[in-house]
């Protein structure tokens, strides 16, 4: 299996604002969509080369002083993605992040059998309609089938989470919890109109769990891979750590 890198590029806050400028994006309204401006970004300073999935992590409050960072797994090391963004880049593209700080550390490629991580990941949690093919909540989905029944979203969200996981290889969740839902309006250029956009409301829900991966193999897909959709757009990363 190829290696597979972890990718750091500590973003300068006030460079990635005027980026939003550029963009058509107000870096003033509240409802500015990071995902889209994320992703932006990253085609523009990478091109094919852009890694996904990602996460933004930014301060807590809006603080112009400190910088965010985009995590993201990537088949490139960081030395070929700085190698692109030092050669073809624009100037206001790299203020965001020079080359120097995009950093790696490449993943193991061995993990003990059988071993148990925590993780937590932030999601879209959305589904196909059979009918329509449209894009859809799972839990209105699920509402839909099921009218009159009373249900609980967040127990929805979890079996969706679960199924997403553990169709990927030999990886089985141990426990896992979903929090934080909001509905986050997402932006997306139009194929046919490049230069017209449109906004819908999505759901984002933060899980956090237990999982336990059979072989590294496995494992690896899964972080390579991510959940759900949208993962060009910071959704579907998964962050592990040690279970305590």
């Amino acid at each position: 299996m190829n290696p597979l890198y972890m990718i750091q590029c500590t973003l300068d806050p006030k460079a990635f604002m005027s980026f939003a400028r550029e963009q058509g994006l107000d870096p003033g309204n509240d409802e500015l969509d990071f995902g889209y401006l994320g992703h932006a970004w990253l085609k523009a300073a990478f091109d094919d080369l852009a890694p996904r999935p990602w996460r933004l992590l930014m301060p807590r409050r809006p603080n112009l002083s400190q910088p965010s960072r985009i995590l993201a797994y990537s088949d490139h090391p960081a030395d070929e993605l700085a190698d692109h963004l030092a050669r073809f880049a624009t100037p206001a593209v790299t203020a965001v992040c020079p080359p120097e700080r995009v950093l790696d550390k490449a993943l193991p490629q061995a993990w003990p059998p059988g071993r148990r991580f925590a993780f937590e990941t932030l999601c879209c949690p959305v589904g196909r309609k059979s009918r329509s093919g449209q894009e859809k909540d799972v839990f209105l989905i699920e509402a839909d089938r099921a009218p009159e029944d009373e249900l609980d979203r967040y127990s929805i969200y979890q079996r969706w989470f679960t199924a997403q996981v553990e169709s990927v290889g030999d990886i089985r969740i141990c426990s896992v919890k979903g929090e934080g839902f909001r509905l986050t309006k997402v932006m997306r250029k139009t194929h046919d109109k490049p230069r017209k956009s449109t906004h819908r409301l999505r759901p984002q829900v933060e899980f956090r769990g237990a999982l336990q991966a059979g072989d590294g193999a496995s494992l690896l897909t899964l972080l390579r891979r991510g959940i759900g959709r949208h993962r060009s757009f910071g959704f579907g990363m998964i962050l592990l750590r040690p279970v305590r």
